[in-house]
């Protein structure tokens, strides 16, 4: 090797170091700033969930519940009471969903189902806009007053014992119209 060559060689490395010298001071002085004192929110320990672990999350505060450990394939629907308990209601089927736009002067939307496809189901009404919805059910064993539904808050959840005839749910828009959404399921 001639002394040109090394003298090459040596160079070529100098500049090779001084060029990823050069690229590591840009990328730290692209990034960008993170501030160190405020790392924002972590989670809990009981946030990280273990594999096969089911859950269910209050829409009202963000609350994670514990659910059932089940086969994740497996529909399971939880309700929360108003005063906080949470019971699993088992397997769940649809059996029918209801989305309506609601006029306070209109005629009622209602919607039936055999007493055949369940001996439970559960009644899900939310609704959005600027007046609420009145929900009645006849049909049902024991006697089931009428609910006023706010819209823009939580949906009503409300479970059901079927009788050994039709199940009957109407609704109303009341004060102002509204875009309805409602849902029944079945429960095993």
């Amino acid at each position: 090797m001639t002394p040109d060559e090394r003298t090459r060689r040596v160079l070529l490395a100098g500049l090779t170091v001084a060029a990823l010298v050069a690229g590591a001071w840009w990328w730290r002085a692209a990034a960008p700033a993170v501030d160190r004192a405020d790392p924002g929110p972590t989670g809990s320990p009981a946030a990280f969930l273990e594999p096969g672990l089911r859950v269910a999350i209050d829409a009202r505060t963000g609350q994670v519940l514990p659910g059932p450990d089940a086969d994740p394939d497996q529909r399971v629907v939880i309700h929360q009471a108003p005063d906080g308990t949470v019971r699993q209601l088992d397997d769940s089927q649809v059996l029918w969903r209801e989305r309506s736009h609601l006029l306070p002067d209109g005629p009622p939307v209602r919607r039936q189902t055999n007493a055949s496809d369940a001996d439970r189901v559960v009644l899900t009404v939310g609704c959005s806009g600027a007046g609420s919805v009145v929900v009645g059910v006849s049909g049902a064993p024991a006697a089931e007053p009428e609910r006023t539904v706010s819209c823009g808050g939580a949906p009503e959840v409300v479970v059901l014992e079927t009788g050994n005839r039709p199940l009957l749910v109407w609704f109303a828009a009341l004060g102002d119209e509204v875009d309805l959404d409602a849902r029944l399921a079945a429960v095993s």
